[in-house]
């Protein structure tokens, strides 16, 4: 077999593969004699296997020069060059390999040519997929982002995923019939000159863009220029070349439409799917967006009514305390006049009691309100500590021997009798969790534990640590955070169990906070859990409260009482000249001015709603100095029935020294009095 044979056997063997044998004869690679090529590389090459041989690799490969690297032969070892045949109609993406070849004494070099175009389209397939499912993991994490930045993402994605060089997006009204522009893109805005581009268009009459709505499909339109159903553009826009838009539709109604051009080669159905997928995303996410918007304004809405329900308990609880203040005072006056019968004085005492447990629903009552409104303050009061938690827990006795359970509360030594804090608020906070325990137990047993101890730095303050440690059901650690947020319970499968709307332990912990506590929880399922709550409480001497208010009572101070309602201004001043003191009444602001520059009062007692001018007008009035010859530091203490935290800052804001809350008892009153007419500076 004659060399040339064996070299023509030789490529033959490369088949499926192009190949081409080349001698340098003392040339550049790129300058060599094609001297052989099989069939494949005619057909590759686009060539006959004569006019190859007439050909240099130069002349045939593409910037061979620089693939030879100015190689004497061109060899590539165990590389696998990667290069791209660029001919008349297309480009043909390659791989190439090299290896030099003695035959015959003859140095030649055999150059291998792998069309590998399906690869890499399967490769651009691959990236674009990536790049595809990178898009729509990207959108899903964009909902805190506004609209505009969501749509300029989206459409950013659609042009570069098209290989496109512009896009638009568009919204239809409800009728279909208008469509608005948001973001739009061109590959340099030098290129678009329209002056003052509109961005709301007419679907009827409008070409080509709008046969995607008057279909209903994506419409492809790849000879733009040729097109019969074309318009033309405005004066200064980009010219288009190619043109392709997708409709987004949902539940029968087209919501968007996207659009893009200018595409180098023609667009296919896959491009259109691209689009479609991004922006049937796009939609779902501006919908939830929008969604998310009437919520909240659906919530500022349910806020707003919130607030005037608020108003509206305040306004109804000042009605009702300003005369429920004058039955309970005329009613302690009567208990404190002589020749009553025991049975006179038994209807007293439970009509007395009866209007304190009214006081006190309307107090739960604008409480709740205001905890709900974020308006609850602290209504500090000296209480006895041991019965406010045993009160706690003994109306739930009965509840826990029907289950079978032991109900127990143990105090620490040496516990405090006597402190300063929310009486109230700790006690409706201690129920709730005493009330959890038990409804969440079905046997063993309910320990409430209280512990003390003092604060550091401030011997008068303590630390109170109430523990309430039950043996039911237990919350998982994924839930502990749960049942402190409203209507949440602890287990999905409590709500079939148990009743209740999971407020208590919302409520309670809004409660602590407002306390400057905290509620702790530590729980394992099946087992049982212990909530502890924690709350700083200012701790005072011991004191029989009847000798107290007889000492106190011994001041004999002159006060003025401005107070507008007869009632309440008769059975308070009576009360302090029932006990020592000397009181006159004006039913005005202006009287009280008058009276105060008279001179000869030690302390005021000032209604803050009054007429003429109200008391925190008159109080800053006072305080200012300009009314000559009242006292500027005279202790005033104001007498609301309004008990919201605000009021109080405002009035104590406005120069007042206490403020008490209608309707009080007559031991607070001559309490306070007295204690605010000693606090005053010599």
């Amino acid at each position: 077999m004659s060399s040339a044979d064996l070299l023509r056997n030789i490529l033959k063997l490369q088949e499926p593969e192009a190949a081409l044998a080349c001698r340098t004869e003392g040339r550049q690679p790129s300058e060599a004699r094609i001297i052989e090529a099989n069939e494949a590389a005619c057909v590759l090459l686009g060539m006959t296997r004569e006019e190859l041989l007439a050909r240099t690799p130069g002349r045939v490969i593409t910037n061979f020069a620089a693939l030879a690297e100015g190689q004497s032969l061109f060899e590539t070892g165990s590389r696998r060059i990667e290069h791209t045949l660029c001919g008349q109609d297309r480009a043909t993406p390659v791989e190439i390999r090299s290896h030099a070849l003695e035959l015959d004494g003859d140095s030649l070099f055999v150059i291998i040519l792998r069309d590998i175009t399906v690869r890499r389209r399967r490769e651009m397939q691959s990236d674009l997929d990536e790049q595809r499912f990178k898009t729509l993991y990207t959108l899903s994490r964009m909902f805190d982002r506004t609209e505009e930045e969501i749509l300029d993402y989206a459409l950013v994605q659609s042009v570069y995923m098209t290989d496109s060089r512009m896009g638009y997006i568009g919204f239809l009204d409800e009728a279909e019939s208008e469509l608005r522009l948001r973001p739009w893109s061109v590959p340099d805005l030098g290129e678009c000159t329209v002056r003052n581009p509109s961005r709301a268009f007419r679907i009827d009459g409008a070409g080509l863009w709008a046969d995607a709505i008057r279909e209903r499909r994506a419409i492809i339109t790849n000879d733009y220029h040729n097109s019969p159903d074309r318009r033309g553009t405005p004066e200064g826009h980009v010219p288009l070349v190619r043109h392709m838009n997708v409709p987004i539709i949902e539940k029968d109604r087209i919501r968007m439409l996207v659009g893009v051009a200018n595409k180098d080669e023609d667009y296919t159905d896959a491009d259109a799917v691209q689009l479609a997928l991004i922006m049937e995303r796009v939609w779902y996410l501006i919908q939830r967006k929008r969604m998310e918007a009437d919520l909240i304004r659906a919530m500022r809405e349910a806020r707003q009514a919130d607030r005037a329900k608020s108003q509206f308990l305040a306004n109804m609880s000042h009605e009702l305390r300003t005369p429920l203040n004058g039955i309970m005072g005329m009613t302690q006056l009567l208990l404190g006049t002589e020749g009553l019968t025991d049975e006179q004085r038994e209807y007293l005492r439970l009509s007395l009691e009866s209007s304190a447990h009214l006081s006190g629903v309307l107090s739960s009552l604008l409480d709740l309100s205001n905890i709900e409104s974020g308006g609850t303050g602290l209504n500090c009061v000296d209480f006895d500590l041991p019965a406010i938690i045993r009160s706690a827990v003994d109306p739930l006795l009965h509840q826990a021997e029907a289950k079978g359970l032991r109900l127990h509360c143990r105090l620490g030594r040496g516990f405090p009798a006597l402190v300063r804090g929310d009486a109230e608020k700790l006690r409706q906070v201690l129920i709730n969790l005493v009330h959890n325990a038990v409804k969440f137990t079905e046997s063993g047993s309910v320990t409430v534990s209280a512990s003390w101890e003092p604060v550091q730095n401030a011997p008068e303050r303590i630390s109170l640590s109430v523990a309430v440690a039950d043996t039911g059901v237990g919350i998982p650690d994924d839930k502990r955070e749960a049942v402190f947020e409203s209507f949440m319970l602890g287990e999905e499968y409590m709500t079939k169990r148990y009743s209740g709307a999971g407020l208590g332990l919302a409520i309670s912990r809004k409660l602590a906070g407002i306390m400057g506590g905290t509620i702790g929880l530590e729980s394992r399922p099946g087992e049982g859990s212990v909530f502890t709550l924690t709350v700083p409480l200012r701790h005072c001497p011991d004191r029989a409260d009847a000798g107290l208010a007889e000492q106190k009572a011994r001041l004999n101070l002159n006060i003025l009482v401005a107070e507008d309602e007869e009632v309440n201004a008769l059975a308070t001043s009576q009360l302090l000249r029932n006990h020592g003191h000397a009181a006159t009444v004006v039913d005005n602001g202006q009287q009280a001015i008058d009276a105060l520059m008279d001179g000869g009062f030690d302390l005021v007692l000032m209604d803050v709603q009054m007429p003429v001018i109200n008391g925190m007008e008159v109080t800053e009035i006072i305080r200012s100095g300009a009314a000559e010859g009242i006292d500027a530091d005279i202790p005033i203490i104001g007498l609301t029935a309004y008990s919201g935290e605000e009021d109080r800052k405002r009035f104590l804001t406005a120069g007042m020294n206490r403020v008490m809350t209608k309707p009080f008892d007559a031991w607070e009153l001559l309490d306070a009095v007295c204690t605010t007419a000693a606090d005053r500076p010599i």
